[in-house]
């Protein structure tokens, strides 16, 4: 490996723990793909074999020997990502790295190079922050509070009485513990996996949407299955379908109680996010990711394939019903669908309120948000949980049915509904030593 700045040169054993330390990153570990290119490059340099496109393209990304590098820039998108990807890890987890690693440009190789005094140039950190997709989630929130702002503005210009039907108080039966205590609110979206694709029809790359593949395990399964299949992982998600009208049913409530709001992806979040935050995810169960590990002390389970279904177990983990989501084929009009959208309200890991807002489909979903930002609604669901229960718990679990047609829901009925003990995670973790 090569040194820039005249210095010594790290000896193999340290370049092996400097380059253990980037893959340990959390860039890096959520990013297999190029964890493994950053290897085998290394190993590569290491052993002074520096490979051809050719050979990397076979090796790394399931190419036959009649690979065209003219016709195919599988191999140079990936090795841009990965420039970029290191230059995002030195201007955050590894700002005060010693060494750097460099992959120079029309070369397959790893330099390491002494890390210079003071930061990166201003504009090259300007224009790498650009590349990041917070920015978008900044300005998607600027402009849903500007619109909120607005029709603030209208409302209290014209009539109260509309106003009043998104009003939330401190004794609200859904909302009022939020209101308690005082925690920052985190909105979550689930964010949908996309992928870049390469079509040398076009000789340009593009961004998809493979409604089975939500996340980088899926995809390493499909290019195994399929390794001419020009795709990797893009560095931008998307927000689901639908995902601005339940930011603005949800934002009409959390501002009643709490200013100090943040909005994240799902794919970015990490359980220490969590803490001593009231958290609101929206979206579908395939993109809880980490939540997983908490929507997974609940007795709810699904399934995408061979259908999608939703289970509740019962005390002994065993199914005790079952909901088959229909689903009308994608290329018929007027679809009529049936889904299961779930409202879970749960306490958090000290005095936290975790809302989980998730379902198989769009219909489900804003059917729930609308609800949520709905007093009149909210009354409705309300006296439902009263039929069936002696009282409105603080904790519960609520399942709806919604039948719909394109994207109109027209039936809302509660299916299902559970009380949550306040002590939940307590008990959880008592459970867990016991068994221990």
């Amino acid at each position: 490996m090569a040194d820039n700045n005249n210095t010594a040169i790290p000896s193999n054993k340290e370049i092996k723990t400097i380059v253990n330390t980037v893959l340990q990153s959390k860039i890096f570990k959520d990013s297999p793909i190029y964890s493994n290119l950053l290897l085998y490059l290394t190993q590569a340099t290491l052993s002074k074999n520096i490979p051809k496109e050719t050979t990397i393209a076979i090796d790394l990304f399931g190419k036959d020997t009649s690979f065209n590098s003219n016709k195919d820039s599988t191999v140079r998108h990936h090795i841009l990502v990965l420039r970029n990807k290191l230059d995002e890890y030195y201007l955050n987890e590894g700002k005060k790295d010693k060494f750097r690693l460099v992959i120079p440009k029309g070369h397959y190789e790893i330099q390491i190079i002494q890390a210079a005094n003071g930061q990166p140039k201003i504009e090259n950190r300007f224009f790498s922050f650009l590349k990041r997709w917070e920015v978008v989630v900044i300005l998607l929130l600027i402009c849903i509070n500007l619109f909120l702002i607005f029709r603030q503005f209208s409302l209290n210009s014209s009539s109260p009485s509309p106003q009043a039907t998104y009003s939330v108080y401190p004794e609200d039966q859904v909302w009022g513990s939020f209101f308690k205590n005082g925690y920052p609110v985190s909105i979550i979206i689930g964010d949908d996996f996309w992928m870049d694709e390469y079509r040398p029809d076009y000789k340009r790359y593009r961004n998809v949407r493979d409604w089975n593949i939500s996340s980088e395990n899926d995809l390493t399964d499909f290019l195994l299955k399929y390794p001419k299949a020009n795709l990797s992982k893009s560095e931008i998600t998307g927000i689901p379908f639908g995902g601005e009208y339940n930011l603005m049913d949800i934002f009409h409530v959390v501002y009643h109680f709490q200013n100090n709001v943040s909005l994240f992806m799902s794919s970015a979040i990490t359980l220490d996010n969590l803490r001593d935050h009231n958290i609101i995810y929206i979206g579908e169960f395939k993109n809880l990711r980490i939540l997983n590990k908490i929507f997974y002390k609940t007795p709810i389970r699904y399934q995408y394939t061979p259908d999608e279904r939703l289970f509740i177990l019962d005390e002994k983990n065993n199914i005790a019903k079952s909901f088959l989501r229909i689903q009308a084929p994608y290329e018929q009009q007027n679809k009529y669908n049936i889904d299961y959208s779930l409202l879970i309200k749960m306490p958090g890991f000290s005095k936290e309120n975790f809302m989980f807002i998730v379902g198989f489909g769009y219909g489900g979903r804003v059917e729930r948000t609308k609800m949520l930002a709905n007093s009149e609604l909210r009354k409705k669901f309300i006296e439902d949980i009263k039929k069936i229960n002696a009282s409105v718990p603080e904790y519960f679990i609520a399942l709806f049915e919604v039948k719909s047609i394109e994207r109109t829901g027209f039936t809302n009925e509660l299916k299902y509904f559970k009380e949550i003990p306040r002590d939940f995670f307590t008990e959880q973790k008592q459970d867990s030593s016991m068994k221990n």
